[in-house]
């Protein structure tokens, strides 16, 4: 053979032949990982740049062809900015920075991750505005950059990831009103953008297109306005939180339509009205709290039908008239407080019924008569509050939260 052919030969051996090293998306990793803090090394030991890829890497997964297709780093005090070098990762489909301590801002080439679908950088120090370019990942459907440090409005560019499940913002510096474009996110089931002081406006009427919601958050900000008056139409949402915000306005009663609601928190804003009856129709419904509004009128008989109930936290409003009897029939109270109303009548002796009961809030309101003895029954209450009412005669000598002390001599006296 001659000696042309024998280096024909040896070339093409060596095309065949494995190239040794990392490869770059190994290397990109190994640079981003060099510029954490220190303390962090421990649990990168399986990041070995002797390797020909990260595939064996913890917290990395690839896919059939070799490639980076999730990163998952949580609960790590990384102390470092955002991975640059990820954004050229085109088969990337989770990338999870969580708990991480990350600062810096997100870059707008984040929006080149084609094939993203988890994307989560939570509860971080990400500062800066939220990359518009997040509109371009028409695969996403989960979404937390809650609990960082990012400004700005929620871009109109949202409506764009149109399988969107998960869309968490919550604990931010955002400010603005929400877009109407929300109404796009068709498959949206969980949208939480509370803890944003300067989110303000109304609620966009377009959020009902959403008829998967089951999450609504949007407490401790600074919507305005009235709770959508056809908010039945979400006939899967589970928990409705807008408190401490500017609601104003009746609750509507369609809201008795939203047949999976099991919470109901909209504490602290300007609500006024009279508490629908409609409420009674929630089968579901564990907690409602509209402390704090300026509800009106009676506490609606038709409570008694939800006896799923466990807190009831209805105070600091101008209800009036007597407890009703169809109350009776929750029997799963933990929590019930009426304190700071115009309530009126006797304190109920269906009360002692609540075996469960651990909070009875009354005071500040009308009641009058005796403290029914059936109180002295709650073997779990641990407060008990019934100050600044019409009430006389003796605290009952059994009653629970008195149990460690001995009462003088004719019982307590009110």
């Amino acid at each position: 053979m001659s000696t042309n052919a024998i280096a024909i030969i040896l070339l093409f051996l060596s095309f065949l032949s494995p190239i040794s090293g990392l490869n770059n998306e190994g290397l990109s990793l190994l640079s981003w990982f060099n510029s954490s803090s220190s303390a962090a090394a421990a649990f990168f030991s399986s990041w070995n740049p002797s390797h020909q890829n990260p595939c064996t890497w913890d917290f990395i997964k690839c896919n059939h062809g070799g490639f980076v297709s999730e990163i998952s780093i949580s609960n790590i005090d990384l102390h470092a900015s955002f991975p640059s070098q990820v954004v050229t990762f085109q088969h990337l489909t989770t990338l999870v920075l969580s708990h991480g301590n990350l600062t810096g801002g997100i870059p707008t080439s984040i929006g080149n991750l084609s094939l993203l679908v988890t994307l989560n950088l939570s509860f971080n120090a990400f500062s800066g505005k939220r990359p518009v370019e997040i509109g371009m990942l028409s695969r996403l459907r989960s979404l937390s950059l809650n609990t960082n440090l990012l400004q700005g409005g929620i871009p109109r560019e949202i409506g764009n990831c149109s399988k969107l499940r998960l869309l968490e913002l919550f604990d931010n510096h955002l400010s603005g009103t929400i877009p109407a474009e929300i109404g796009q996110l068709v498959a949206l089931e969980m949208f939480r953008a509370g803890g944003n002081s300067g989110i303000e406006g109304e609620i966009p009427m377009q959020i009902l297109n959403c008829r998967r919601l089951a999450v609504l958050g949007l407490a401790d900000t600074g919507i305005t306005r009235q709770i959508p008056r056809n908010i039945g139409e979400l006939k899967n949402l589970k928990t409705l939180s807008i408190y401490t915000s500017k609601l104003n306005g009746h609750i509507p009663p369609e809201i008795g339509n939203s047949s999976a609601l099991e919470e109901l928190f909209l504490y602290g804003n300007q609500l006024s009205g009279e508490i629908p009856e409609e409420l009674g129709s929630l089968k579901n419904l564990k907690t409602v709290l509209l402390w704090q509004n300026q509800l009106s009128g009676r506490i609606p008989d038709s409570f008694g039908n939800c006896s799923s109930l466990v807190i009831v936290d209805i105070s600091l409003n101008y209800l009036t008239g007597e407890v009703p009897s169809s109350l009776a029939n929750l029997v799963s109270l933990e929590e019930l407080l009426l304190s700071g109303n115009n309530l009126s009548g006797n304190i109920p002796s269906f009360i002692g019924n609540f075996s469960s009961l651990k909070q009875l809030e009354l005071d500040n309101n009308r009641f009058s008569g005796a403290i029914p003895t059936a109180i002295g029954q709650l073997k779990e209450l641990t407060q008990f509050f019934a100050w600044k009412n019409r009430l006389h005669g003796s605290i009952p000598v059994d009653i629970g939260f008195y149990f460690h002390r001995k009462p003088p001599k004719g019982g307590w006296k009110i």
